[in-house]
């Protein structure tokens, strides 16, 4: 899993590019961040696969959320 330090150094507003490692239910995910991985819930109707590259923006540090953003839509869907 995702080091502390990896963690702690997330900002909000940034931006990560990662890849779906594992889908382990349809609301969650293993996601890799440049060989860091966080077990992601996904509460976006979307489905995802092993391989799909996403982005996710950091939209909070306590607790840590995210969006994850739907190029087809071209909008923001909430992940936390």
């Amino acid at each position: 899993m995702a080091s502390r330090s990896f963690i702690n150094s997330l900002q909000k507003g940034q931006i990560l590019q990662a890849v779906v490692e594992e889908v382990t239910s349809p609301k969650e995910a293993l996601c890799n961040f440049q060989g860091d991985l966080l077990l992601v819930g996904n509460h976006t109707g979307l489905p995802l696969k092993n391989g799909d590259p996403i982005k996710l923006q950091v939209i909070s540090t306590q607790p840590l959320q995210f969006q994850i953003f739907d190029a087809k839509n071209m909008r923001f869907q909430r992940v936390v």
